[in-house]
């Protein structure tokens, strides 16, 4: 107890090495567990509302109606205490009176769905989309087609059982309002606030509509080549093993049809998988930037407690001299050490609750809206234990210094003997490693992402160190003037090249993070809103029939806008690769084990697209195949779809293009431009092998003059009301959105690294200028007047501060084109405003914080310096 009440008097006796190390830990601990509070609050959310997003306990999905033989296997395993619902979802154009919009129809039966519910308006009941050709949308959606722009009160809704959900109010609408869905029209029988449909985003390609299931068979839009998905929600008793249910079904469907399966079968892990892999790549990654954050701040930690401690080697000393133990004084240490880690983590708890509802609008529209974001017990432990067992490991390698003291070397004027074995100097290193692996392997998502980012965090640091040791040797040569000020400040930086080098290090990384991101996402902005080379469309153009492509071109000619890219489009089955079925080959995208999905669309087309280049292999032959010949077809893929399936040129394939079987062989690889927003496929094949096969158009409408887009939308849709449309400059909003927000998340962690750097420059030139007091006193005496010493500090923190920065703009403009290069198709573009914007940004930070740190001594008068030196 004597040496803890020791501990605790040393530290309020060093108030300002006590507030600066538990404030700089805090810092660094705020963000990482924020962070995590954060993904757990998602993950609970998640879990708690699976059955809910789900609306059922398993769905089973195909992209034709069911068949007798395949309910009839449904019903086999499921038995019969299953409650079922059917549903058909599609996308399509919907008419009003002053627009014309794309929309996802689900239309419903009379039981969907089978968990959660509508809150519909007053006075509406869900049977009223069965009686008559009528829907059910939100007051969003109504807004956005039109029909309702007037205010509207949202109180008084009812749940399913006609409940008031809050205090009535007259919220129906004045009059029955009318839309049309392919040859019907359809009125608005009520709006709700919550559907039961739940996505894990806000966004969407487009908004939803419920119908009756039993009111879209006259509208005309279920006919061939559309692209509906049939499902059937199953609810089964409680106690029931689904998943075993689950795996019993895909048997079941697999024995129908062994060589080409057309059903999916999901349930609630399948869709926490989905939700797992989305929500992860966000949070893992802001989770990294934050362990970097407190990587940093620990080595601020350690810079201080070494500053701290090397005061104290002559007090140990004659502590030991005294009888002391040096594991009393270790315990006198560590004591120290954990009260600071804990108060740290404390504070960095408080922290967090406050950044936490900072998180829901960074990621605005790509989490779920409703989640319920708090702290619980698990976050707090890991946040104490970091925080107290953190702050040992970080300091560990200075804690390593108490085996040079010697009390017999205080005859000699000295405590410490500088000779600790290396060994040990590098095993105290090796805690901090071990930790910050493993902890990067934990957030990462993966072993091997964590590994990944160990190894580049690793290079960067060495790569920092490096670059802030030559730098040191320039210092010198610089220090070699007769201008005062120049002279020393770079003799400060070189004499002192430990404190330089970790304040080096600390601001180049915390730049690094920040400066790496934008470039990314500039590259992908810039190529998703103009792709260099490449005309993007206003509208994209989906089932278009076969009859109708003459008429659509002739339509075109007497509107504005140029009809472009008209491409067929056949769906079928891909049976097996190189005679091996190809829904048993493990999918590389998927770890779930689940057979591949075999249905894709097919095309051909004389010339390739601009969007298209050939990367490996020659062009397709352009003599037409001829069916019933000896030779195989020629295959034109994708190089996504080739690496995601591992196929090789030269590589033959098996297909069923609507009870055709055929066989061709992949003849070159391609890489496709998605960002062009063309009609686009994996698959090409050889003229002459779909040319006679029942097949839909896909085409694009470019040029249109922004005043008449709307006006054209309408006309196409009433010329061709079986077409769906896609304005692509909607999708081009929604998509530079997410790249927005994902960026903002991702700098708001960067910015908490770049914080956690600051503490620590304050507290090294804090301690620089204690350390610098006799000679800053010696100026004083000699006459230099405060404005010199201000512009010393100045010059010293600003250069160390301008070099890292630039040194860490540099660097991030190179990570940032390996990462686009390799994960996003070397979609990048360097951002000079910004770079230069952080550079000159960190510069003048470094030189505030210099100044301000060094304020109190330049205050100091000689005297009372004089005094503290004797």
């Amino acid at each position: 107890m004597l040496w803890i009440r020791l501990a605790f008097r040393e530290l309020l006796r060093n108030k300002g090495f006590s507030l600066f190390f538990t404030a700089n830990l805090a810092v660094g601990l705020c963000g990482f567990v924020a962070v995590q509070s954060f993904s757990r609050s998602l993950n609970q959310h998640l879990d708690d509302n699976l059955r809910n997003i789900l609306t059922a306990d398993l769905v089973v999905t195909a992209n034709a109606p069911f068949t007798p033989a395949e309910k009839e296997v449904m019903h086999q395993v499921l038995g019969p205490d299953v409650q079922v619902s059917e549903v058909i979802r599609f996308f399509t154009m919907v008419q009003t009176r002053d627009t014309t919009r794309l929309v996802q129809v689900m239309a419903v039966d009379d039981r969907y769905p089978l968990y959660g519910g509508f809150a519909l308006d007053p006075g509406t009941h869900r049977s009223a989309i069965h009686q008559s050709p009528s829907v059910f949308m939100s007051r969003d959606t109504a807004v956005t087609l039109g029909i309702r722009d007037h205010a509207d009160p949202r109180d008084g809704l009812q749940d399913d059982s006609g409940r008031k959900a809050v205090p009535p109010g007259d919220s129906a609408p004045p009059s029955p309002q009318t839309l049309t869905l392919g040859n019907t029209p359809f009125t608005v029988a009520g709006f709700f606030v919550d559907d039961p449909d739940k996505a894990l985003t806000t966004l969407e390609l487009a908004p939803k509509i419920y119908v009756g299931a039993n009111q879209v068979a006259d509208t005309g839009l279920l006919g061939f080549g559309a692209r509906v998905r049939y499902h059937i929600y199953c609810g089964m008793p409680p106690g029931t093993d689904v998943p075993a249910l689950t795996q019993a079904l895909r048997s079941g469907f697999a024995g129908l049809s062994p060589d080409q399966p057309r059903i999916r079968v999901r349930d609630s892990r399948d869709v926490s998988q989905s939700l797992s892999r989305v929500t992860g790549y966000f949070a893992g990654y802001m989770a990294l930037v934050s362990l970097v954050a407190l990587f940093l701040a620990g080595m601020a930690a350690a810079f201080l407690f070494r500053g701290f401690l090397g005061g104290k080697h002559k007090e140990i000393a004659v502590l030991m001299s005294l009888g002391a133990r040096r594991s009393g004084v270790c315990a006198f240490l560590f004591a120290q050490l954990i009260f600071l880690g804990l108060l740290a983590a404390v504070m960095a708890l408080a922290g967090a609750w406050l950044l936490l509802p900072a998180f829901p609008w960074m990621l605005k529209g790509l989490v779920p809206e409703g989640i319920v974001l708090n702290m619980d017990l698990a976050t707090a432990g890991m946040a104490l234990g970091l925080g107290g067992l953190g702050s040992l490991v970080f300091c560990l390698p200075v804690l390593v210094n108490l085996l040079s003291i010697k009390p017999l070397l205080l005859l000699q004027g000295s405590a410490a003997d500088k000779g600790v074995n290396p060994w040990w100097r590098a095993a105290a290193f090796l805690p901090g490693g071990i930790w910050f692996v493993a902890g990067a392997m934990l957030v990462g998502g993966s072993p091997a992402n964590g590994l990944v980012f160990t190894a580049g965090f690793a290079l960067a640091l060495v790569i920092f160190a490096l670059a802030g040791w030559l730098g040191a040797g320039w210092c010198r040569r610089l220090a070699h003037t007769r201008h005062l000020v120049r002279k020393l400040a770079f003799l400060n930086l070189y004499r002192h090249m430990g404190a330089s080098l970790a304040c080096f290090v600390t601001i180049a990384m915390g730049v690094f993070l920040i400066s790496l991101i934008p470039q990314v996402q500039k590259g992908l902005q810039t190529e998703i809103q103009r792709p260099e080379g490449l005309k993007i469309p206003v509208f994209f153009l989906m089932d278009i029939q076969d009859d109708q492509t003459g008429d659509l071109e002739t339509f075109m000619q007497d509107h504005p806008g140029n009809l472009e890219n008209l491409s067929p489009m056949v769906r079928g089955r891909i049976l097996a690769v190189n005679d091996t079925p190809f829904h048993t080959r493990e999918d590389n995208r998927e770890s779930s084990g689940r057979p591949r999905r075999t249905e894709h669309n097919f095309s051909y087309r004389a010339d390739l697209d601009p969007s298209e280049t050939i990367v490996q292999g020659p062009p397709l032959s352009s003599d037409p195949w001829k069916y019933g010949s000896q030779t195989l077809f020629e295959i034109s893929v994708a190089n996504s779809f080739a690496q995601d399936h591992d196929l090789v040129i030269g590589d033959t394939m098996r297909f069923d293009i609507q009870g055709m079987v055929l066989e061709g062989r992949i003849h070159n690889i391609r890489k496709v431009r998605w960002n062009s927003f063309q009609p686009n496929f994996f698959l090409l094949f050889q003229n002459g092998v779909l040319n006679n096969a029942p097949k839909t158009w896909l085409g694009a409408v470019a040029q249109v003059p922004p005043d008449q887009r709307p006006g054209l939308k309408n006309k196409i849709v009433q010329a061709f009301p079986n077409i769906s449309i896609i304005d692509v400059t909607q999708m081009i909003t929604t998509l530079t959105f997410i790249a927005d927000r994902l960026s903002i998340s991702v700098r708001f962690m960067a910015w908490l690294a770049i914080a956690a750097g600051l503490v620590s420059i304050f507290s090294i030139a804090r301690h620089q200028a204690r350390r610098q007091a006799a000679q800053t006193n010696l100026l004083k005496v000699l006459g230099t007047g405060f404005s010199d010493i201000r512009r010393i500090s100045l010059l010293e923190f600003g250069s160390l501060g301008f070099a890292a920065a630039l040194v860490a703009v540099i660097l991030s403009a190179g990570f940032s084109r390996a990462i686009a290069w390799y994960f996003f198709d070397s979609l990048w573009a360097l951002d000079i405003g910004y770079l230069l914007g952080i550079l000159i940004l960190t510069t003048l930070i470094c030189m505030a914080t210099a100044v301000a740190a060094a304020g109190k001594i330049l205050k100091t008068r000689p005297l009372m310096l004089l005094k503290k030196s004797g």
